[in-house]
């Protein structure tokens, strides 16, 4: 039998196959798929304009809705987009739905604190940052939605199994040194392109110890390398993680040993150093210790969306910005990734910290990193974010300039008014 990697286990058994190999293309069944408001009134529409007004969703328990990217609504035609949404959700019987309201977030935080990520599953989304899931041992991966909408009626895909480069960490990373600085230096090495098609597994003692959030972090980002699916082995924080949000039970799965890897990248932790991504390529990284002799100053720190948004990261800013004042002239925006984060904050008293630091504090979702409303740049501005992207327009202003760093970055940023450690 040839040697399987963690994604290819996932995949074979997906496909009813003992085995699959890199290159070949399998018929995939789905365990858990979902899309979101941007693109569900148009979902909406091919899939009654391809299978009858009368169609119906393959399995309406293992579709997810959710209101995200453009709530509350900015104008009417975001409005017209959540409404489409609760209609959509009403046809189809679909329970697992997530509107603006009480229990409300950002998609890739929502699917995992809500209990719908279980390792050894296949999981898609119509958002590319679905490869966030890896982090629990998971195959996640974002689709198109004329894909999309073939799943949301058969409840399968097929694929090309994805030959798999392999990261491996050892060791303990200095201090101040996070996840989000760990992916944007692998992003680098690997350039924008260089995991195309590709899934990237991250193995080794620094990413077993790692708290399932900074997981999350690393896997998010696998797609900035043009990867199809980041993914790990199930490490105690992440198991910790899913005993206290689901109840179902689960196989996580391992690689082989003998699997032969695409490609291998061995680093130390103790190499690692706080990185800045700037303009406007997320691999166009560079030192802390070299950026902050520039003094780039900025007029708006922004934490918050699913690579920053979670409560450790918000933890890590509000502890860094205790007691302490941001520089005048900033806007420092803080943005909870779910009402689940919100509440946290709030019981943490972590709010009312930020709040006397000269932070604002928006409601969750999506906001100023999907570039449409909550925190839009003017132009030639210049924003230091924990956001995952920082192309060109991407929040909301081609004129403006984006910096990816980490939320302990960002707060120390937010007190300097320029970029700094």
């Amino acid at each position: 039998m040839l040697p399987q990697s963690i994604t290819h286990k996932i995949l074979a058994r997906a496909s009813g196959k003992s085995e699959v190999y890199s290159g070949e293309y399998i018929e995939v069944n789905v365990d858990m798929c979902f899309t979101h408001d941007p693109v569900l009134e148009q979902l909406q529409h091919i899939f009654y304009r391809e299978f009858s007004r009368q169609a119906k969703v393959w399995d309406p328990e293992k579709i997810v809705l959710f209101q995200d990217h453009l709530v509350p609504a900015k104008d009417a035609d975001c409005q017209r987009l959540a409404m489409a949404m609760d209609e959509f959700a009403s046809e189809q019987n679909i329970e697992r739905y997530y509107p603006y309201g009480p229990d409300y977030g950002i998609c890739h935080l929502l699917m995992c604190e809500q209990g719908h990520v279980l390792p050894g599953s296949v999981i898609l989304g119509t958002d590319s940052h679905t490869v966030t899931y890896g982090a629990f041992n998971a195959f996640a991966s974002g689709i198109g939605l004329e894909d999309m909408v073939n799943v949301f009626r058969i409840g399968k895909i097929w694929l090309r199994v994805p030959e798999v480069i392999q990261i491996h960490i050892d060791g303990r990373l200095p201090r101040h040194v996070y996840a989000k600085d760990i992916i944007l230096r692998v992003i680098a090495d690997l350039g924008m392109a260089g995991a195309s098609y590709k899934t990237i597994e991250f193995t080794g003692s620094t990413i077993e110890y790692l708290l399932a959030e900074e997981r999350m972090t690393i896997c998010n980002m696998t797609v900035e390398a043009g990867a199809k699916n980041g993914i790990m082995c199930l490490s105690e924080s992440a198991l910790n993680y899913l005993c206290q949000v689901t109840n179902a039970s689960f196989e996580p799965v391992v690689t082989d040993d003998n699997f032969e890897y695409y490609r291998k990248i061995v680093y130390q932790a103790e190499d690692f150093k706080s990185v800045i991504a700037c303009p406007h390529r997320p691999d166009n990284i560079r030192t802390i210790e070299d950026v902050k002799t520039d003094k780039i100053k900025v007029n708006q720190v922004y934490i918050g969306a699913c690579t920053g948004g979670k409560i450790e990261d918000i933890q890590l800013a509000t502890e860094t910005l205790k007691g302490q004042k941001i520089a005048k002239g900033i806007r420092l925006i803080v943005v909870p990734g779910t009402m689940g984060v919100y509440r946290k904050m709030i019981e943490q008293g972590l709010v009312i910290h930020l709040i006397d630091s000269g932070a604002v504090i928006e409601s969750p979702g999506c906001k100023a990193c999907y570039g449409a409303h909550g925190g839009v740049l003017g132009d030639k501005e210049v924003c230091l974010s924990t956001a995952n992207r920082n192309f060109k327009g991407r929040m909301g202003n081609p004129n403006a300039f984006v910096y990816l760093a980490s939320p302990y970055i960002a707060a120390k940023t937010a007190i300097a008014g320029y970029i700094t450690d």
